[in-house]
């Protein structure tokens, strides 16, 4: 059997994007680490292996509907993990996210970014649509033990990118637009209760974020040479291998948060823009395939892998060039990070299940419609 009869049946758009990603992100992760870290483009081939063998075998063998069934087991799992993370992970750098399994770094906070979609996919397959107040305030108290957990690790990048995809979820559930309303009135009447919880270095990129160039050499610093790299590639880069910021150490966490502004300095604007749109198609077109569905369980679940590949994407891009403050969020199959290459490999995985079965179902029911005639 060869890779064209596995795949024939695949979205061949999302599936070609999501290989080249995968693929490239070793290239760029050589050229952001070699020089600091020996092996980490190593570990990253070997993730980027297993990554795209998830991605052709297992929409082949896991159905997405019984990833539905089990996905409230799933989401005890997830939590269960993240307290074991509070109680007994590895800390690094001052946070509490890794379980160490001693071949790499397992970060349960990446997995229930997956398992919360399909959480919320069944709920919402499950209730009468459009949702009401009184179902949007129980998916709020079943998102909140996972944020709340993620939250206090502490990463509120990544508790924030297990709530916005459920918005999004939620809206395309038909949310009434004075529950949208009064929601965005509670989070800010509710603004400074929110304030007062954040770490103090989160307090402080907020504040260098408003003003970077009083805090230029503190808090700052990384939005700062980030900028500096990616305005430094120009149109068509200085060269892969050749950054200047990256190579020099100015540039900090270039293999991971800020691996976008090594791109833009070694690829340039050029390539750095077409990144954008690479991105922006996959999201919309994951969406649209989930508008065209009639299994609302499907739907859904495009509905919340397109959103978080979108969402995500935007923050880290934005952080890197200034528009946002930093949050610790990676860039989607670009980033290093195991977990979170293997949790975006499941979540398209999933997705072309939901292709492959969908456009099956699609071809019986018209063969049917042909025979009554």
């Amino acid at each position: 059997m060869d890779i064209r009869s596995i795949v024939k049946d695949y979205d061949p758009y999302v599936f070609l994007i999501s290989v080249l990603l995968i693929i490239w992100s070793v290239i760029n992760i050589y050229s952001a680490s070699f020089h600091e870290f020996s092996n980490l483009y190593i570990k990253q081939i070997f993730f980027s292996l297993l990554s795209l063998l998830i991605i052709l075998f297992i929409p082949r063998f896991v159905n997405y509907r019984k990833l539905l069934e089990l996905s409230f087991i799933l989401y005890i799992l997830g939590v269960l993990m993240l307290v074991f993370v509070k109680l007994f992970g590895t800390t690094v750098l001052g946070a509490k996210r890794w379980i160490n399994l001693g071949f790499f770094q397992l970060q349960p906070s990446e997995l229930m970014k997956l398992i919360i979609i399909l959480t919320v996919a069944h709920f919402l397959s499950k209730i009468q649509l459009p949702i009401s107040f009184k179902n949007f305030l129980k998916l709020i108290g079943l998102i909140a033990v996972p944020f709340v957990l993620i939250k206090i690790q502490p990463d509120l990048g990544s508790a924030l990118l297990v709530l916005l995809p459920v918005l999004f979820m939620v809206f395309f559930a038909g949310f009434k637009s004075r529950y949208i309303l009064v929601f965005n009135l509670g989070i800010l009447l509710l603004s400074p209760v929110i304030w007062n919880h954040l770490q103090d270095y989160q307090k402080s990129r907020i504040i260098a974020f408003l003003n970077p160039e009083e805090h230029s050499k503190e808090s700052a610093y990384q939005i700062i040479q980030a900028v500096i790299a990616v305005g430094s590639g120009q149109v068509i880069g200085k060269g892969f291998l050749e950054g200047s910021q990256s190579k020099y150490y100015f540039l900090p966490e270039q293999h991971t948060d800020f691996i976008f502004a090594t791109i833009g300095e070694e690829w340039g604007f050029l390539v750095s823009s077409l990144l954008v749109l690479v991105y922006l198609f996959l999201s919309l077109r994951i969406l649209y395939i989930g508008y065209g569905l009639s299994d609302m369980g499907g739907k859904f679940i495009c509905y919340g892998i397109g959103s978080l590949i979108g969402v995500q994407a935007f923050i880290n891009i934005s952080m890197n060039i200034g528009l946002l403050p930093v949050v610790g969020v990676p860039l989607p199959f670009l980033s290093y990070g195991g977990t979170a290459l293997i949790s975006f490999s499941l979540l398209i995985a999933i997705y072309q299940n939901i292709y492959r079965v969908d456009r099956s179902i699609s071809f019986k029911l018209v063969s049917s419609e042909v025979q009554k005639y």
